[in-house]
């Protein structure tokens, strides 16, 4: 496959407000040793990323323009490095944007949107600087998955919009699988009403989990329940916190099999809940030998009932993102059909959008903070 001179990107030329994006045309990136040039076919919209982009919600380090934004996506090899010795030209592709440094995997960085540690600074400034919202996109060969076309589209009918869901469950299943969720087992998700917490309720049904989703949107709850109940079984059930310790602890092990508690609590608290009393019950609700894994937001301190954890030898994990073994994993799962990306999950396009109509994409996109329902752009 021949590669075009020049392809059309979205280009953030400011990270403060006002919004400062543009589509230009400019040279198309060529492989270098450890990496491809992938055909964009459509990337995940975050609901929040507007705010990013104007540098309204906080980050490590502000996003250093001028830069092509990005996320997850899915994509068609166009062109591979010399050194490529599995991919190859027209393979269907998921694109991971969780790239990291190769002398040390600890440094993590997602192209095009935020650094996840400083030193990861050196990655966005130079080699790995631009994202998926371009007709073109370079990426490490390690970060480029290949998808059975045969089974994903022609099989189960699932279109490319359908297919980047996974770029946003595989992050709930890097913190399911490190605290070693197993079928059967108890895993209360909370927040679960915002982005990656709502995306953790059906990534842990599908490891066939009992799921108890809480969180203070009641409304939003019972749509959960309605779409993600439906699709898994009869695995999960609601509970509104309404900001109690012991009230929302109550409510919540009234909803564990028996009343006898659960076996694993997944956390992703956005930054304005560092008050929020629902760590605590949460965790006071955990069986001996309970796992927690956090993931969320929040920069400040949390309250942790101290004596309880150590008497019931509650593990208490940080987990951020997840690694190439997790993505594999997950791509496996929905080839075999025991996760589902499409209506039968629950899961809807709300719309997709080309570069031109970027701005509406994202004032689009706003309007689904939960996950379920998400916006495209499609280069």
């Amino acid at each position: 496959m021949s590669l075009p001179e020049q392809h059309k990107a979205i280009i953030l030329s400011s990270n403060q407000s006002p919004l400062d994006l543009s589509v230009q045309l400019i040279p198309t990136p060529k492989p270098t040793p450890g990496s491809a040039i992938v055909r964009v076919l459509s990337t995940y919209i975050f609901p929040y990323v507007a705010d990013i982009f104007t540098s309204k919600r906080r980050l490590l380090s502000p996003i250093v323009v001028p830069i092509t934004p990005g996320n997850g996506a899915i994509g068609r090899v166009a062109s591979v490095g010399p050194d490529a010795v599995s991919l190859k030209e027209g393979d269907f592709v998921l694109i991971d944007p969780n790239v990291r440094a190769r002398d040390d995997p600890s440094v993590t960085m997602l192209p095009g949107f935020m650094i996840l540690e400083p030193r990861a600074q050196k990655l966005m400034d130079d080699e790995w600087r631009n994202g998926s919202y371009a007709e073109y996109a370079r990426f490490p060969l390690e970060n480029l998955f290949p998808l059975s076309e045969k089974i994903l589209v022609e099989k189960m009918s699932y279109s490319t919009y359908e297919l980047n869901f996974m770029t946003t469950l595989i992050v709930p299943f890097g913190g399911l699988t490190d605290i070693d969720v197993k079928p059967g087992e108890t895993v209360i998700v909370a927040p679960a009403t915002g982005l990656f917490g709502g995306s953790a309720v059906p990534m842990a049904l599908a490891m066939g989990a009992r799921v108890i989703a809480a969180g203070r949107n009641k409304e939003r709850l019972e749509s959960m329940k309605n779409n993600f109940g439906t699709a898994y079984g009869d695995r999960l059930d609601i509970v509104t916190l309404v900001g109690d310790v012991a009230k929302d602890a109550e409510a919540l092990r009234k909803a564990t099999p028996d009343g006898q508690g659960a076996d694993a609590y997944v956390d992703f608290s956005p930054p304005a809940a560092a008050g929020s009393t629902h760590i605590k019950s949460c965790i006071m609700v955990l069986k001996n030998g309970g796992r927690a894994t956090f993931m969320g937001g929040i920069h400040g301190d949390v309250s942790i009932p101290y004596f309880l954890v150590m008497a019931k030898s509650i593990r208490i994990h940080g987990k951020l993102m997840y690694d190439r073994a997790t993505v594999v994993r997950l791509i496996g799962m929905a080839e075999a059909g025991l996760l589902k990306l499409g209506k039968e999950g629950g899961l809807k396009v709300a719309g997709s959008y080309g570069l031109d109509e970027i701005e509406t994409a994202l004032e689009v996109a706003a309007k689904y903070p939960e996950f379920g329902r998400a916006v495209f752009l499609a280069p």
